[in-house]
């Protein structure tokens, strides 16, 4: 069963004669009569009712008309879609992104890409690096901004910036009024940091082990604001990218040893098929992204 005779079929049934629905289509009348004649010898049964030369549908004709019409509009609309798969300016945008880059890094983005082509819409996901990394794998998001390459088999990473990380400490504490501080001066605090799975827990162990000791977990968790919350609270310090705005009960200080910063990038399965809307906006973060204004006091060295 060709597309073709259905929708011929659709026209005579709706009415059209054979010889209108023929002009309609550009096709021969010859050819539309053998169309609809192919299609009734594979269905098993006679579609129409032959008066002398006029064609009037049958029982079996109108079950076939709806379910005709059901799977054209449903061809067409699907057939639409992917043509806008074509066009950079519509479309959806599959995105998933750390936690930590929901405050300034990400809206910054999508502003800016939206500002040029307001059709676009996202999806948008927030979670740690190894889920974000799985949900790519699956084909569940088109686009992950990462805070490092990605080991994983399939998964291109392309660097796009540095992100300062800052010690965050309670307004009381012994440091809270420094301007910068080493990070072996807390190696006997206890912290406060991400659970296994998030980017950061695996960086905080090594930027400590690179000074010297081993940090003393006293909480892991998933976000970022409850993080802060309990080192405003005294329950410890932490090592966290720089918070949006001010903190109502804690302190972040720019750290002069070591180095303290993460490679933020955008990786992607090349393997995997992404609209063109997909493409313009992995090449947009790529050439367009910028560190926050706020990040720059941050950088000691």
């Amino acid at each position: 069963m060709e597309i073709d005779q259905l929708r011929w079929f659709v026209m005579v049934a709706e009415g059209r004669t054979v010889t209108a629905a023929a002009a309609q289509l550009h096709v021969s009348q010859p050819a539309l009569s053998r169309g609809l004649a192919r299609l009734e010898q594979e269905i098993g049964a006679p579609l129409f009712d032959r008066v002398g030369r006029v064609l009037r549908l049958n029982s079996n004709g109108r079950t076939l008309l709806e379910a005709a019409k059901r799977a054209l509009n449903s061809i067409d609309s699907a057939v639409k879609t992917i043509g806008t798969a074509a066009d950079p300016t519509h479309g959806t945008v599959r995105f998933a992104f750390l936690n930590t880059l929901g405050t300034m890094l990400v809206p910054a983005l999508l502003s800016g890409f939206r500002a040029r082509y307001p059709e676009v819409e996202f999806l948008l996901r927030q979670d740690g690096t190894s889920r974000n990394e799985q949900s790519l794998l699956n084909g569940e998001v088109d686009m992950i901004m990462a805070a490092q390459p990605s080991d994983q088999p399939g998964i291109t990473w392309q660097p796009v910036l540095d992100e300062p990380l800052a010690l965050v400490v309670p307004v009381g504490h012994r440091l809270a009024k420094r301007r910068r501080v080493r990070l072996i001066e807390v190696k006997d605090e206890p912290f406060v940091t991400f659970a296994h799975g998030f980017g950061l827990r695996p960086l905080t162990e090594k930027l400590c082990a690179s000074v010297g000791f081993t940090p003393r977990i006293a909480f892991e968790g998933e976000d970022p604001t409850m993080l802060r919350g309990l080192v405003g609270a005294g329950c410890g310090v932490a090592l966290l990218a720089p918070a949006p705005g001010p903190l109502p009960d804690a302190v972040e200080l720019p750290i002069s040893e070591p180095r303290c910063a993460r490679t933020i990038g955008v990786g992607w399965c090349p393997d995997h098929y992404h609209p063109a809307v997909v493409e313009a906006f992995r090449e947009y973060v790529l050439t367009e992204s910028r560190s926050p204004t706020a990040w720059s006091r941050f950088w000691t060295n």
